[in-house]
């Protein structure tokens, strides 16, 4: 508000040049992606890059992320996860206990209430198009008519369900406070409790990449490893001591990403520093191939990254 009189009374003296900061502030109006975004999730389907993010902000790229196009949905909203489904289709989870859905291409997103006292913390879409959310009270819910009607249940626990990831049309596996890891093996028709990560784990993140083998990372930078389904974990050498808020496999190789832009890499069973991106955090994080990963985080950041190169080209200008 105090912008506005500095602003008159410079216009009213004489030689006073206003041109280059009315540019600058015209420049930021029009730029897709701003540093006070808060991007939380990316995902492809394979035609378009997608990024979500607080504020109801959503960006996307059909060129591979040379540019991006800015929407920002109507209302209050805060994206915190992003699905694709096998047709393409699009679903971001909102905080807000919303589920908004988009066509392949991303151009019109309706909202869909999610039905429930719980918070809803991650979301994603099986290979039969069925939409399932996970959150806080140990609450699962789940939708075969994209979101138009929910069927709900919990486990019992007061406890947030952090993860949940489809590895195939029959088998996935749920992550939680307290170490809890639940796993289907009928397309979520009935879950199993399983075994629970030792001592009380809360996982930032998770990712399995077959029904045995699988990471978690959770408080003071832990990353645990399990290659027997969650029955045994062992907590693999390395790290920061900072929290690392996604895994990612990319070209065979894991990493992790998380506060203060910090990358790690797996190099014979130990977590390696490889890089400090300049980012407050690091959220989520997309392989491309060869074409490197697309990274997403706080401050703006939406960037295309390959790990050594000393450069890495920018999703967009901020």
């Amino acid at each position: 508000m105090k912008a506005f009189p500095t602003l008159a009374l410079c216009l009213a003296l004489a030689g006073c040049n206003v041109a280059a900061n009315l540019d600058a502030v015209a420049t930021v109006k029009k730029a897709t992606i701003l540093r006070s975004d808060q991007f939380q999730s990316v995902a492809s389907n394979g035609k378009l890059l997608v990024g979500v993010g607080s504020n109801g902000v959503v960006v996307s790229s059909d060129n591979e992320g040379a540019t991006w196009k800015r929407t920002v949905l109507p209302g209050v909203s805060s994206l915190i996860g992003l699905a694709v489904c096998p047709d393409g289709s699009w679903a971001a989870l909102d905080f807000y206990r919303k589920v908004w859905i988009a066509d392949p291409a991303a151009t019109k997103w309706d909202v869909r209430e999610l039905t429930t006292k719980a918070n809803p913390l991650a979301i994603t879409c099986d290979s039969k198009g069925q939409y399932w959310v996970v959150g806080s009270r140990t609450t699962l819910m789940s939708s075969v008519d994209k979101g138009a009607n929910w069927k709900s249940q919990d486990f019992g626990e007061d406890a947030i369900l952090m993860s949940i990831q489809f590895l195939n049309a029959e088998n996935a596996i749920i992550t939680g406070e307290f170490g809890i890891l639940l796993t289907t093996k009928d397309g979520g028709s009935s879950w199993q409790q399983g075994k629970k990560i030792p001592n009380d784990f809360f996982p930032h993140a998770a990712l399995f990449t077959d029904t045995r083998t699988g990471w978690v990372s959770g408080l003071a930078g832990v990353i645990l490893h399990t290659t027997d389904g969650g029955n045994n974990w062992v907590k693999q050498p390395g790290g920061v001591g900072a929290p690392m808020y996604s895994l990612v496999q990319h070209k065979g190789e894991m990493y992790a990403m998380g506060i203060n832009g910090l990358v790690l890499k797996l190099t014979a069973g130990e977590w390696t520093l490889i890089e400090a991106r300049k980012a407050p955090y690091l959220r989520s994080a997309l392989s491309l191939g060869d074409k490197g990963m697309l990274i997403a985080g706080g401050a703006g950041t939406l960037q295309l990254y390959s790990p050594g190169a000393q450069t890495s080209a920018p999703a967009a200008n901020k």
